[in-house]
């Protein structure tokens, strides 16, 4: 979370100058591989551990996409209503019908329902459907759609458009890993490999010290080799919304080592208040994402592209952050006094 909302204030509100910049490029990376494929693999790892009906996830899924194509009014709304007082000539469909992250949610939860039996069957076939998603989503970019109605629609199935962030592929690649990482788990993979590492070090803190060196130092080693690439591609933001294989790849491999870490450091300090914070963010990532995006949206009408201080950004961003946390504990709190009144008047009085 706190990646997402910098790589939207880079996006949006930072001059080409600091965008194009090698610090530019890098918060744009940093907004890359640890954000939204890392958000659609713990989605996908939670769809498996659901014991929703297909039904009752397709009825999910269908509110996630009512929400952002909602949200997408919502965000833009300062722009919309520019456009009709003549302050702007560009065309809003592109603005109300964007292909983001919640219509990749809403569409990911869908398919998966559709095939959650056969998945759940065995992870080959989970494997294969990741396959099938990178394959899908370089092939399909052949075909080019004859109308503006097919492009509309087919934006939400492949990147055949500007306003198609996150097309199911192949960005279906990253909900299918969590699944497949469910499966793993679901099948004992992970036991053994730690009773495995138990047989070596006696898994205590002192011991398992090795192990994170080891980790530590493989990861280091991976980005110093292939850091260059993964900046390149990320910084690129077409490139970055049409993964290819070998970056669908590394991003998968990044993240295993990007978990394992987190993981330690939350062993580490987990009841530290900065990673409390942190946490409480990702526990109430819908709210969070949607209460940054309606700040951040509108204020891009009036200062898109337009912010040369990082100092500046650097306010935006905090206050961005500051603001959504004090809205969204607050919507917690009404939320939580609403569930309380409906229970105390559910509750018979003898």
């Amino acid at each position: 979370m706190l990646l997402m909302i910098q790589v939207h204030i880079i996006e949006l509100f930072a001059s080409e100058t600091i965008y194009n910049s090698s610090a530019g490029k890098i918060l744009l990376f940093l907004g890359g591989p640890p954000v939204a494929p890392l958000f659609m693999v713990v989605f996908g790892y939670f769809i498996a551990a659901s014991r929703k009906t297909a039904g009752q996830l397709i009825v999910r899924g269908l509110k996630i996409l009512a929400l952002g194509m909602c949200l997408n009014i919502a965000l833009n709304l300062n722009l919309i209503i520019s456009v009709y007082r003549g302050l702007f000539q560009i065309d809003l469909l592109p603005y109300y019908f964007g292909v983001d992250i919640l219509q990749l949610a809403a569409i990911s939860i869908v398919v998966i329902a559709l095939f959650k039996k056969v998945f759940e069957k065995n992870i080959l076939f989970v494997l294969l459907g990741i396959s099938i998603s990178i394959f899908l989503g370089s092939w399909l970019n052949n075909f080019t759609p004859q109308t503006k109605t097919l492009q509309y629609l087919l934006s939400y199935i492949y990147r055949c458009s500007d306003w198609s962030y996150f097309p199911l592929f192949p960005w279906l690649t990253y909900p299918l890993s969590g699944f497949a990482l469910y499966k793993l788990k679901q099948q004992n993979g992970f036991d053994r490999i730690n009773k495995s590492i138990s047989r070596i070090f006696k898994n205590t803190e002192a011991q398992r010290f090795p192990i994170q060196i080891t980790v530590g130092a493989l990861f280091v080693i991976y980005l110093f080799f292939t850091l260059r690439y993964a900046i390149s591609i990320a910084s690129d933001l077409p490139l970055y919304y049409h993964n290819d294989f070998i970056f669908a790849l590394w991003t998968l491999v990044f993240l295993a080592f990007y978990g394992f870490m987190m993981n330690e450091l939350n062993n580490f300090s987990g009841e530290s208040i900065p990673l409390k914070y942190i946490k409480w963010l990702g526990k109430n990532v819908t709210f969070i994402y949607v209460l940054q995006w309606l700040m951040i949206g509108n204020t891009a009408t009036a200062i898109y592209k337009t912010v040369n201080s990082p100092l500046q950004l650097g306010m935006y961003y905090f206050g961005v952050l500051i603001i959504a946390s004090v809205m969204c504990s607050l919507l917690l709190l009404m939320k939580d006094r609403s569930f309380q009144k409906t229970v105390k008047a559910e509750i018979p009085r003898c």
